[in-house]
């Protein structure tokens, strides 16, 4: 039986409208198959990473968090034969899995979070991502208040590869929005809403393509002491994910200065100087914005959350003063580092009472030095 002896690797990958897949591969990798061993593998997700960007300023109904991936492979045979080219068309995230995962993990087909409780300022809306495909992802989702169901969204009619982002909980017309971040076969720009949601939800079941039920519990929280913030980032699937710090929250600032000493000394005439000239001169006078925010007391089930979040590498905070540039209804969101590097996870059975003081700096500098 002949055995493969070498492979051919196009990858091609692009945003849009999937059906615009590029002239020209973006790479082009060629292997031979090593000694003693039986199959040829390439490693590919570093080089579709460089071309998945992350863009969010607050607007859920235009974030830009995926591009589409194409390989072609042909494979060649140490009888000289080759096959046919094969070829599969697939969604990237800036997703990753954890080392328990394993080599090249299934990420989530279905709800892109991975808690099973969300905790929600009573009166905001809740962005919930869910993967939908006809055959694998989220088909239906069923609101109640407590025991009693109170509708029912089917997504059965949506196409493949669609992201739904929002979800209302206290507005007087709540509703739930898909957000197509790329469909199979239209503009990833489009946006479809599919109904009201009673503002009385407490939580919802959502139901998978293989009939497999799953509940998300939503508890909305009332600060009345502290203002919360909300806080977004990139979690494991590679999708953006909301997380409130509800309690207290403090503000610093850290400056760094680059300085020299000048001759304040007047020669022009007699010799002088004037004391209230300044001696000391820089050359660069930056800071930035710190502040640590505080999440409140919240379920264990956040762990997980508060992970994701400390290893994220696009993380924003919301700007409620400020509306995002692409839509005034929205929030602006701005990019920000966790700087915290350490965290001591809570449980519930030891510590009773879960809060996380985590910090954060502005990505950007306080005096504006873009050039």
């Amino acid at each position: 039986m002949a055995q493969i002896s070498s492979a051919e690797l196009k990858l091609y990958v692009w945003t849009g409208d999937s059906s615009l897949r590029p002239a020209s591969p973006r790479y082009t990798l060629n292997k031979v198959k090593p000694a003693n061993s039986t199959s040829i593998v390439f490693e590919v997700s570093e080089l579709i990473k460089d071309y998945v960007k992350v863009k969010f300023d607050g607007n859920y109904e235009a974030i830009e968090q995926s591009a589409w991936v194409q390989w072609t492979i042909k494979r060649t045979y140490d009888d000289a034969s080759e096959t046919n080219e094969t070829s599969e068309l697939h969604m990237a995230f800036r997703g990753y899995g954890e080392l328990k995962d394993g080599i090249n993990p299934q990420l989530s087909k279905d709800l892109m979070i991975s808690n099973s409780i969300i905790h929600n300022r009573c009166g905001d809306s809740l962005t919930v991502p869910f993967f939908v495909s006809p055959t694998k992802g989220v088909t239906k989702v069923e609101y109640f208040q407590d025991t009693t169901s109170l509708i029912t969204q089917s997504t059965g009619s949506f196409v493949d590869f669609t992201i739904a982002q929002e979800i209302k909980l206290n507005p007087p017309l709540p509703a739930i929005t898909i957000d197509k971040t790329g469909t199979m076969i239209g503009n990833s720009n489009k946006v479809v809403s599919t109904g009201g949601i009673p503002n009385t939800a407490t939580k919802f079941t959502y139901q998978t393509s293989d009939g497999r039920d799953r509940t998300v519990l939503i508890e909305c929280i009332d600060e009345c002491k502290n203002t919360p913030h909300k806080v977004s980032f990139t979690n494991k699937n590679g999708v953006i994910q909301d997380m409130w710090f509800f309690a207290l929250r403090r503000d610093s600032m850290n400056a760094e200065r680059e300085e020299y000493k000048a001759s304040t000394l007047d020669i022009t005439g007699a010799a002088k100087y004037l004391e209230s000239d300044h001696q000391t001169r820089y050359l660069d006078n930056q800071g930035r914005e710190r502040f640590t925010m505080n999440t409140g007391f919240i379920k264990e089930a956040y762990n997980q959350v508060l992970k994701e979040l400390l290893v994220s590498e696009f993380v924003y905070i919301h700007d409620r003063f400020r509306s995002s540039p692409t839509n005034s209804s929205f929030s602006l969101a701005v990019p920000v580092t966790v700087v915290t590097g350490s965290v001591r996870l809570l449980k519930r059975k030891e510590d009773k009472l879960i809060n996380y003081a985590i910090d954060f700096e502005a990505d950007s500098d306080f005096v504006q030095s873009i050039r």
